[in-house]
């Protein structure tokens, strides 16, 4: 485009403007106590509408809407008036005056579109109605049951390869597993394989697809077939604590599923219910299959007791504690009806779509400050993905800080140590003529029902050597 020019007529594409125009006015003293409706069409006119009108008319105390067109013949002044409190006066006319008849039924038309927007406004501004909570199970099983299923499991998952039957029961289990509510059975199942990495990749495989691949059976004997998908999400907060439910992310689901461009009445559901990083890594991911079957229902899922999480919350709140959090809005499709190239091709829709919607959930339940929200992915991808962004993130900004501070670039090293309890690598960045710590920082492993500790090095090391950073790891201290 060019700048346009001073004398040419201005031009803009036509389109037919909605017949009344509701609307509020400035003066200096701010909005005026009074509406304004415009009327598009024959007979054209601007008006003023106020509410709390009880100007005496026949029709005043008439069961039902009742309006009248009154003549003021002090001011020469005509008024049009509601039994339900409204006023329309003030008339401007900018075509041929109407009669008295004309003008009514107008306006009559003018109060039924005003109740429809006063409702229209009312129900954007109503929170969505509030859904039961279906909290994970977290109940350990008794230590000898607990070995009799580890052993099952890893020993159906040995044979599973080479054994039609077992492998046939292999997903029954790992169901059983995940479901129950000791997460232990699968963790220890898949450790007791290492020795065997066919079998400990089948059961792994196996029990991935379950979580992305849900089946869902409804209470009528139907199954339904979802795919899990997420938004990662990266946003930064002054304050301690991290809250994990927002019921307006609701408003979510169909700009996304219109962005996306999905087939009409795919079933798209977002989860109010968010996962940090920190959610994920307690339990190795386990909680995520109940996600489907829970939304299904039209519930929403909660990782512990809400009571008790939302007292921890907020005593958290009032610390002051700068932190940058990762965690990832999952939502769960129809499965075959939203695939990778239809994604990549409507990501940035759906992102616009979805971000301002995402950042008025959130703040309608927690203070937050910058918010960044990454492109739609199946799930396993988006973790990868969430955490890939992260780590850079946080790394960037602590090697811009300790460059700074140290004046160059080749005066920093950085040891790595691994802590289990966090799934992450606490990275230090040590200035190396005198061991000074310049800088710390986490490295997060991807979550996973397995997370790898060796993959999350290795990308550890790539990215400090793309830096010109030397790495080295130190072991774990034990206090």
């Amino acid at each position: 485009m060019k700048s346009h020019p001073r004398n040419a007529r201005i031009k803009g594409d036509p389109f037919v403007p909605s017949r009344f125009v509701f609307g509020d006015a400035v003066e200096e003293q701010g909005l005026e106590p009074y509406e304004y409706v415009i009327h598009t069409e024959a007979p054209t006119f601007v008006c003023r509408l106020v509410g709390m009108d009880q100007t005496p008319f026949d029709g005043r105390d008439k069961e039902g809407f009742s309006s009248a067109v009154l003549y003021d013949e002090r001011d020469n002044l005509t008024h049009y008036v509601t039994n339900t409190g409204f006023r329309l006066f003030d008339f401007n006319f900018w075509s041929e005056l109407p009669t008295a008849a004309e003008l009514h039924k107008v306006c009559d038309e003018a109060m039924q579109v005003y109740q429809r927007l006063q409702k229209a406004y009312a129900e954007r501004e109503v929170a969505p109605k509030e859904r039961d909570f279906r909290v994970v199970p977290t109940e350990p099983l008794p230590p000898a049951e607990r070995q009799r299923r580890i052993a099952e499991l890893a020993a159906v998952a040995a044979e599973a390869s080479g054994n039609p039957i077992k492998k046939m029961q292999l997903p029954a289990l790992i169901q059983q597993a995940l479901l129950g509510g000791d997460q232990a059975v699968f963790t220890e199942a898949q450790l007791v394989l290492q020795s065997q990495p066919e079998a400990r990749e089948l059961l792994l495989g196996s029990a991935r697809d379950s979580i992305a691949f849900p089946e869902v059976m409804r209470p009528d004997g139907t199954v339904v077939s979802y795919e899990l998908w997420a938004l990662p999400l990266i946003f930064s907060r002054a304050h301690g604590g991290f809250w994990w439910h927002f019921p307006l992310l609701e408003r979510v689901e169909p700009a996304l599923a219109d962005a996306l461009a999905l087939p009409e009445n795919t079933v798209l559901w977002l989860s109010p219910t968010i996962f940090s990083s920190d959610m994920l890594a307690e339990r190795s991911c386990q909680s995520l299959v109940h996600l489907a079957a829970v939304m299904d229902a039209g519930c929403d899922l909660a990782p512990q007791e809400v009571e008790a999480a939302r007292a921890t919350y907020q005593a958290a709140s009032k610390t002051h504690e700068p932190q940058l959090i990762l965690c990832w809005l999952p939502f769960i499709v129809e499965r075959g009806k939203l695939e990778m190239a239809q994604v990549r091709s409507h990501a940035r829709k759906a992102l616009d779509g979805a971000m301002p919607l995402v950042q008025q959930a959130l703040a309608s339940e927690m203070m937050f400050g910058e918010a960044e929200l990454f492109s739609p992915l199946p799930w396993w991808e988006a973790l990868a993905a969430g955490v890939h962004a992260y780590n850079r993130k946080r790394l960037g900004l602590t090697v811009a800080v300790a460059v700074g501070v140290n004046g160059k670039p080749d005066g920093v090293e950085a040891v790595a140590e691994y802590l289990p309890e966090h799934q992450a690598y606490d990275v230090q960045l040590l200035a190396q003529d005198g061991g000074k710590l310049l800088g710390r920082t986490p490295w997060l492993l991807v979550p996973d029902l397995a997370p790898s500790r060796i993959q999350a090095w290795h990308d550890l090391a790539e990215c400090l050597k793309a830096a010109d950073i030397s790495l080295r790891e130190q072991a774990p201290r034990f206090h």
